[in-house]
């Protein structure tokens, strides 16, 4: 089923780019300036050489420490990442800015609990950072602690003041009130936010499909035009499109815009069914035959899943059972069991996959949390785990190196 997008679903914070506009390199610092340019044209590994070179010859440059942890967490290296920046917090305590920048590299790496904790305390040192407002309410909504978040969001609107950058906050403030059922508030918040970003898809999409929930059928088809006309591989504009003009009765309208959202979700229940309600209301019927026989074919396999679904859940019940009794080995061919059964159970994946790390497996396990990521890039708890078991590999790689 395709889904609402009323939810808050937030992105990674961009660690490069708001560490560079940040200002934090100095003149006359040449070895951090060519490592930033190096960062700023793609070449990673050649900048993280460089300002591993530049800490080695001053322990103490913070900047250099901040800018190797950014870079660092770039390419996914975790336990060093997060070191760099624990050393630039210990060198400069007081400044609000490292201690958000740490916070974001924690974030990265789904360590939620500690960013929250630098971001309060970047708060702490200095109200009225208005990044570091942004980047505690994406936490706090995350954990489902919607009124704080959308309390930050408001207090970053008004230190960021009506610029282009704002566009981004009013477009977060719109699905928090959307999560909360707030139909006429989300929509002036992303009024605003197209205001400040006129090319805006997400934003333009997202308030057609607000519009449409207040019954502004007019004003929700001039917004999700926009949106496709932003974005055309938008499935999810093109979708809420489509169904727009199938509802009006513009039938030959709604077949073009659901034919490309069916391109971008194949399998999705919804579209199906409103592309083949659409085929049959201008006559098409042997068209929409291939595309009644997907739809039953859906239908038929969700109901299938359901009753393996039920079977391979009570087998993955039983290995959690069995992992807290402490024997993981019995859980993981419970979690195997499941996944025979169901072998889309991202849930009994992802145990199957922490149970091989927990049992030193690391390589098989990390095989396994990224296929997880793969069917469910959302993950977090695959992330954080995925993030762990490569830390881990590469430590047990480099002791078995240096035995005799």
């Amino acid at each position: 089923m395709r889904r609402a997008h009323v939810k808050p679903c937030f992105a990674t914070v961009a660690l490069l780019a708001a560490f560079l506009s940040a200002e934090h390199l100095r003149a006359g610092q040449n070895s951090l300036e060519k490592a930033e340019s190096l960062l700023s044209k793609g070449a990673t590994a050649e900048a993280v050489v460089e300002l591993r070179q530049i800490v080695a010859d001053d322990p103490r440059n913070v900047d250099a420490h901040l800018l190797l942890g950014i870079a660092l967490a770039l390419i996914g290296e975790r336990s060093e990442s997060i070191n760099q920046m624990a050393a630039a917090v210990q060198l400069r305590p007081d400044s609000a800015g490292v201690h958000n920048q740490y916070g974001m590299v924690l974030s990265r790496f789904i360590e939620a609990k500690a960013a929250r904790q630098e971001f309060e305390k970047a708060l702490e040192l200095n109200p009225a950072l208005a990044e570091a407002h942004v980047n505690l309410s994406l936490i706090l909504a995350q954990a489902g602690e919607l009124i704080s978040a959308g309390d930050h969001l408001d207090q970053a609107i008004k230190l960021q003041g009506d610029v282009r950058a704002a566009a981004y906050t009013h477009y977060l403030r719109a699905k928090i009130w959307g999560a909360e059922n707030q139909i006429d508030k989300s929509i002036d918040e992303l009024e605003k936010s197209i205001q400040l970003r006129p090319e805006y898809a997400e934003a333009w999409s997202d308030l057609g499909g607000m519009r449409r929930l207040s019954l502004d059928s007019s004003g929700a088809v001039q917004a999700l035009e926009k949106a496709v006309a932003l974005n055309p591989h938008d499935s999810t504009a093109q979708y809420r499109l489509g169904q727009l003009y199938l509802q009006d009765g513009e039938t030959v309208k709604a077949l073009d815009h659901l034919k490309i959202a069916l391109l971008g979700d194949p399998s999705d229940v919804a579209t199906l069914y409103s592309l083949d309600r659409a085929l049959r209301k201008v006559g098409k019927l042997e068209e929409a035959k291939p595309i009644e026989k997907q739809l039953a074919g859906q239908r038929a396999k969700s109901d299938r899943s359901s009753t393996v679904a039920l079977a391979a859940s009570r087998l993955n019940d039983q290995g959690i059972a069995l992992e807290k009794s402490g024997d993981v080995r019995a859980a993981l061919a419970k979690y195997r069991a499941a996944l025979d059964l169901d072998p889309t159970g991202t849930g009994f994946q992802l145990n199957y996959g922490l149970a091989l790390c927990r049992l030193g497996r690391w390589d098989d396990g990390i095989a396994e949390l990224r296929e997880v990521l793969r069917l469910d890039p959302d993950n977090q708890q695959a992330a954080k785990a995925l993030y762990i078991a490569i830390d881990q590999a590469k430590t047990q790689q480099g002791d078995a190196g240096k035995r005799p």
